[in-house]
């Protein structure tokens, strides 16, 4: 774990495409770039995007919606949400959702632990 304050800009980190030409990612904070026990990143999904969502049993996720909006189909509790900016969700280890990306597309700030 890291002792020092660290600054990084997202023009200083690799641009990762996590499904190409539908969603990509700044991964600012990491343990291994920085020391930290958890990650944060920027992530962009492109306009109307309709994916599958699920937790991978290993990592809490936080997601603030900066810009665009996103329907969300909880397929464990058969409930739906619009996920706008301003509003965070909290995402345990272990979800399943559906995420119907709107035609502006959508950007979130995300942290999540242990670290990515």
């Amino acid at each position: 774990m890291s002792q020092k304050i660290q600054w990084v800009r997202q023009e200083d980190v690799e641009k990762v495409w996590l499904y190409p030409d539908k969603e990509y990612s700044y991964r600012l904070i990491t343990e291994a770039k920085n020391g930290a026990p958890l990650s944060f990143h920027l992530t962009t999904y492109l306009p109307d995007l309709d994916s599958l969502v699920e937790g991978d049993g290993l990592h809490d996720t936080v997601l603030f919606c900066l810009s665009g909006w996103a329907r969300h189909v909880d397929l464990l509790e058969e409930r739906e949400w619009e996920f706008r900016p301003g509003q965070a969700v909290y995402l345990p280890k272990v979800y399943k959702y559906r995420r119907i990306v709107g035609s502006a597309g959508m950007t979130v700030a995300v942290a999540c632990a242990p670290s990515r």
